[in-house]
């Protein structure tokens, strides 16, 4: 099943510290390719890139396969 990725732009609400602070959380929370996949529904994708740099090197490594994967399905 083909996975939906938002495509809101960020704005400046989704780009405040708050913000970053709790997508980061929902990342380092992430424990699968498809929880991932979810996020990438809900977040627009400048806050997960703002987000994923906040993450641990283990967390953010493990991410980046799961992308690798999910990208290769789109």
């Amino acid at each position: 099943m083909q996975r939906h990725i938002c495509e809101l732009k960020a704005t400046k609400e989704w780009l405040m510290l708050d913000s970053i602070d709790y997508i980061t959380e929902c990342l380092e929370a992430c424990r699968s390719a498809e929880m991932l996949a979810d996020l990438r529904e809900i977040f627009p994708r400048d806050t997960l890139k703002g987000a994923s740099i906040k993450v641990s090197k283990t967390q953010r490594e493990i991410i980046q396969q799961w992308l690798q994967n999910l990208n290769t399905i789109h």
